[in-house]
C-alpha cells in the first residue's frame, strides 16, 4: 500500500511540476520595447537560442520559436530546446528579431545569457530597440 502512494505522489508532482514548466526544456520570458507598445501589422518575431561560446566564431543555432503577427509589447515568448543540444560548459545567449516585409524593425542589442554558467532558463525579460527608426 505505502509503495502505490509513493508511486501515487511522484507520478501526481511530476505532473504538477510539468504544468508549471520546472520540467520543461523551454527557454522562456518576455520582450518588451520602451517606447509605443503597438508592433505594425504583419510583423514578425523570431526568438532564437544560440551557442555564443565562441567569440571568433558565428553562433550556432539551437532552437527557435516564430511568433506571426505579435500585437504589442510587452511579447511572452517560450522556446523549446532538446536537453541533448545543451552543453553545460558552453554558453547560450538569445537573439530576437522583429522583421515586416523582410525588413528588420527591432532586434535586442544587448547580450542575454541563458541555460548556462548561473543564467536562467525561465523569467527572462529582454529589451529591443528600434532599427532605423521602427
Amino acid at each position: 500500500m505505502r509503495i502505490s502512494v509513493a508511486i501515487f505522489l511522484s507520478a501526481a508532482f511530476m505532473l504538477i511540476a510539468s504544468a508549471c514548466g520546472y520540467l520543461s526544456n523551454a527557454v522562456s520570458g518576455t520582450i518588451t520595447y520602451d517606447g509605443d507598445p503597438e508592433i505594425p501589422t504583419g510583423a514578425v518575431l523570431t526568438v532564437q537560442v544560440r551557442d555564443v561560446s565562441y567569440q571568433d566564431a558565428a553562433s550556432t543555432l539551437i532552437a527557435s520559436q516564430t511568433i506571426e503577427s505579435p500585437e504589442r509589447f510587452p511579447i511572452d515568448f517560450s522556446v523549446p530546446y532538446e536537453r541533448g543540444d545543451i552543453d553545460s560548459r558552453a554558453t547560450y545567449g538569445l537573439q530576437i528579431r522583429i522583421t515586416l516585409d523582410g525588413r528588420l524593425i527591432y532586434i535586442n542589442d544587448t547580450a542575454f545569457e541563458v541555460l548556462t554558467r548561473g543564467n536562467p532558463k525561465r523569467g527572462v525579460d529582454v529589451w529591443v530597440v528600434a532599427v532605423g527608426g521602427g
